[in-house]
């Protein structure tokens, strides 16, 4: 007789050896898992003992099935609230179909969450999401991504990370071209219209403090739901304690009183633990988008890079003066489509006169990459 039922503490070590042996999960360990529930729940400072850390389907003797959730808190309306992120779904596939859909009922029975999010790019989930009232919002803003290269020798790398490594076709002759326009005609970014180096101090960050707060202020005036910004969930997200993720925080501040002008947060991605990388922007916030703060923080990027064996910066803007930036400097470049997926409680009145402001790094893609 298969049973659903709410996943406790007790369970956490059966999932961790259940889930890498399943298809999906294949790249993960034991560890990988250990350190996810660490970061889902242990670490989170918006979990509670109310709210559950989601649900198994098991029969007598073993798993068949698993979603996550992972509580977080959500800036709506002017008011703090807590969202709930599914993460991990699966279920052995000879039981899919109505069984695998009561996983996701249970996820959608929670009453304490305010907000409920998904991120998926598969089409057969993004029915099941639609059907539930569930509404997409893309990402990147301009759903391009441009590619800053750091390591030219890289040069095999950088052709398959560019999607070039195909049979010809008209799209992957444009971009052998648009590679080597980079490569013969793309400088370093120029310090001319960038601030005086003396006036800036651009280095790596370990936490956050109230100049983070202070300058989200103005951004977060603009949106009426979107990540929390205080120090708590800024901190869980941007410094997770997890070994398997590198996550870095460039910040530039104010040489003469400290003040934050603007950060960066990047993950960098390997296929191998000690391959070559692609340092992907995830979060960025820069006081009044200034180009020249956005220069200093990505040629510290770019050093940066080259001592983490990694051969691109991928970037992409969440406003227009950084997407002309980035459109006049950078000639690789790709379309981009992520999708953010956020159903609202039914006693929410006209969820779609509200402005969202969906983000890369909220979860459940913030926590649930590695």
């Amino acid at each position: 007789m298969i049973t659903l039922k709410e996943v406790t503490e007790t369970d956490l070590g059966r999932l961790a050896e259940y889930l890498p042996r399943q298809p999906p999960f294949a790249h993960t360990t034991q560890d990988t898992w250990k350190h996810r529930f660490a970061l889902w729940w242990a670490s989170n400072p918006a979990f509670t003992s109310q709210i559950p850390r989601g649900w198994i389907l098991e029969n007598e003797t073993s798993l068949m099935g698993f979603i996550g959730n992972v509580p977080v808190k959500f800036f709506m309306c002017g008011e703090e609230k807590t969202a709930v992120a599914a993460v991990a779904w699966y279920v052995d596939p000879f039981l899919r179909g109505f069984i695998s859909i009561r996983l996701f009922n249970e996820f959608l029975k929670q009453n304490n969450a305010s907000l409920f999010l998904f991120n998926i790019d598969d089409t057969p989930f993004i029915k099941i999401l639609t059907k539930n009232k569930f509404k997409g919002y893309s990402l990147p803003l301009f759903q391009t991504e441009y590619l800053a290269i750091i390591d030219k020798k890289k040069l095999g790398f950088i052709m398959k990370e560019f999607r070039i490594m195909k049979r010809p076709t008209w799209g992957v002759l444009k971009r052998i071209m648009c590679l080597m326009r980079a490569y013969g005609y793309e400088k370093t970014l120029a310090r001319s219209g960038a601030p005086e180096e003396k006036e800036y101090s651009t280095s790596l960050c370990t936490s956050c403090d109230e100049s983070f707060l202070k300058l989200w202020n103005s951004r977060l005036d603009t949106c009426d739901v979107t990540l929390s910004r205080d120090l708590k969930t800024l901190n869980w997200i941007y410094f997770p304690s997890v070994s398997l993720l590198e996550r870095v925080v460039i910040q530039c501040r104010r040489t003469q009183d400290n003040s934050l002008a603007g950060y960066l947060v990047f993950d960098i991605i390997r296929k191998k633990p000690s391959g070559t990388g692609v340092m992907k922007l995830m979060d960025m916030c820069i006081e009044k988008n200034d180009p020249g703060i956005l220069t200093l923080l990505l040629q510290f990027a770019t050093e940066m890079g080259k001592q983490k064996n990694v051969a691109l910066l991928e970037l992409w803007a969440d406003n227009q003066e950084t997407e002309t930036y980035l459109k006049n400097n950078f000639s690789l470049r790709r379309a981009a489509y992520h999708h953010n997926y956020f159903r609202f409680p039914d006693d929410v009145a006209q969820p779609d006169s509200l402005t969202i402001c969906p983000t890369m790094i909220a979860p459940p893609r913030g926590i649930d990459h590695f």
